[in-house]
């Protein structure tokens, strides 16, 4: 009996293996595209160029931000200790907590006298006693 059964087992391993093998080989699908493998020459320098002026923006944004700050800090009315300054594409948002509500208005001030500001965003607070 075990001399049957062992034979039996064998070819119901092989046949199971090229089965397994017959799916497999039917069963593949080459990766989906998404993107054009070859693309025109010109939409590299077309990404390159994005690119630049997305990196240019960035800094001129960061050069704002730095001018504001400066411009801030030099008039010495506003304390800047909790104060963040924030700008994008010449608008600048001021955030944080000022010890008075003067200040408040000093550094919208001062921030709107700085060249190349086209609007400020003020979300200056007055800090509250023990904050």
């Amino acid at each position: 009996m075990k001399h049957r059964f062992i034979p039996m087992l064998a070819a119901l391993a092989l046949t199971s293996v090229h089965a397994l093998a017959a799916d497999a080989a039917t069963s593949y699908s080459p990766p989906v595209v998404t993107h054009a493998p070859n693309a025109a020459p010109g939409a590299a320098q077309e990404k390159a160029a994005r690119k630049a002026a997305h990196n240019a923006a960035k800094a001129a944004d960061r050069k704002l931000a730095a001018n504001v700050r400066k411009a801030m800090t030099k008039k010495g009315d506003v304390r800047m200790a909790n104060v963040v300054v924030l700008a994008k594409s010449g608008v600048v948002t001021l955030t944080g907590t000022v010890p008075e509500a003067t200040q408040i208005a000093a550094a919208q001030q001062h921030a709107q006298d700085v060249e190349g500001v086209s609007q400020v965003v003020n979300r200056l607070t007055v800090r509250t006693p023990g904050n």
